[in-house]
């Protein structure tokens, strides 16, 4: 009988029941098409920001870091959101009788990853074939801007500064003093970054090695890495228990990715870049705020349509509702008629908004992030989840009027 009652009532109110779910529809595609966006760019996001400079910074624990043991960075649990690295070796030297900074770094080095085993549960094992990845500067810092060609061995980079101040354009050879030790190197081209480069030479790491008998050895290290924003307390991982470490360790923090860096690379020091991190947690902190916020907006208008649907809807039934509760129905029964209606309101409207928000997350993502956003399942969930609710919610003061109402007085009219 109460299923018989709720789809008469259904068929009966079309009109009043389509805008309940064109209500619903508005926000779960909205709902939808946020959270979708949200759940699915911060990794896009995050590469994106990765443009703007490296977030960790490798120095030595000694004098230097061996440079054949940076490879290592690419073998640790969060490999994977290793993007690149750039090391570098630097000094002061004199060109043209003027003292400048030469440094030596990666523009675009083949790195050869060993094979990596991994274990899993029982006794079952997994290898990792040999890999061969290409990092350096052109991989996190595609913002240098090179006027000319990238440097071969035996040429160089001059910073625009510099250039102007040696006196040198491209094409042109020049040598090179470090105390008894000479080098001429030609200029390939022109460097722009806005930073500490533009005063300086830009050689290749083994030309720098080389001039500074330092073979094998760099000074600094420049790492960019996938990050998730951390938790506002600073966490000190020798003191969590076992359980928390674990959970702490298989996030992708910057302080547990630094840490599995210096565990595999002992004689550097792991710190991060203050002003690149804390702006990218920030950032990405921000936009799921906003997101969330929108989200919020759109799901509580919904309800206020779903509000006025069934506030009208009521009142043209008062004289239904009368006589149902002068033949016995309670106000239970009553409430469970209506918030049946809300929950079957919800689902249409959920599945139509979400089937819609999915469309709109691809057109954001293409449109506006250059990326392919897919939907994912918690978010599908979630937005059903909202819809339904939202209905259920909708209906709270509608359903306690119909519950409220005196069948004596609506029969007399």
């Amino acid at each position: 009988m109460f299923y018989r009652l709720l789809l008469k009532a259904i068929q009966r109110r079309k009109l009043r029941i389509a805008l309940a779910v064109l209500a619903v529809v508005m926000g779960a595609s909205i709902a939808s098409t946020l959270l979708t966006v949200s759940f699915d760019i911060n990794d896009k996001m995050g590469k994106e920001l990765k443009s703007y400079g490296a977030n960790i910074l490798l120095q030595p624990s000694g004098a230097f870091i061996n440079e054949s043991e940076l490879y290592k960075m690419k073998t640790i649990f969060w490999r994977h959101n290793i993007i690149g690295y750039s090391p570098s070796l630097g000094d002061t030297v004199k060109v043209k009788g003027t003292e400048i900074v030469l440094s030596g770094t990666y523009f675009d080095e083949k790195i050869r990853i060993p094979g990596i085993n991994k274990t899993f549960i029982g006794n079952r094992k997994a290898q990792e074939k040999e890999a061969i990845v290409r990092t350096g500067v052109k991989t996190i810092a595609p913002w240098w801007k090179v006027d000319g060609e990238w440097p071969e061995p035996g040429e160089a980079l001059i910073g625009v500064n510099a250039a102007e101040k040696l006196e040198l354009k491209r094409g042109d050879f020049f040598d090179v003093e470090y105390g008894i030790n000479n080098a001429t190197f030609k200029v390939s081209g022109i460097l722009s970054t806005g930073g500490d480069e533009d005063v300086q030479v830009i050689v290749s790491l083994r030309d720098a090695q080389m001039l500074f008998k330092k073979q094998g050895m760099v000074d600094r290290v420049v790492v960019s890495a996938l990050t998730k924003p951390e938790p506002q307390e600073k966490i000190n991982p020798n003191l969590l228990p076992p359980e928390q470490y674990e959970i702490w360790y298989c996030t992708p923090y910057i302080s547990s990715i630094m840490f599995q860096i210096e565990e595999v690379v002992p004689d550097a020091s792991a710190r991060p870049i203050r002003q690149v991190a804390d702006n990218e947690g920030k950032l990405l902190g921000k936009f799921e705020w906003l997101m969330f916020l929108i989200t919020g907006i759109a799901m509580t208008t919904a309800s206020l349509g779903v509000t006025a649907a069934m506030n009208t809807s009521i009142f043209e039934r008062k004289k239904e509702i009368g006589l149902m509760k002068a033949i016995g129905a309670d106000g239970n029964q009553i409430a469970g008629l209506f918030f049946a209606e809300a929950v079957v309101t919800g689902i249409i409207g959920g599945a139509i908004g979400i089937l819609i928000g999915i469309v709109l997350a691809r057109m954001v993502g293409l449109w506006v992030f250059g990326a392919i956003i897919n939907p994912s399942l918690f978010s599908v969930l979630i937005s059903g989840i909202l819809s339904v609710g939202v209905a259920l919610i909708g209906s709270l003061l509608p359903v306690k009027k119909a519950v409220g109402i005196e069948p004596s007085v609506i029969l007399k009219g």
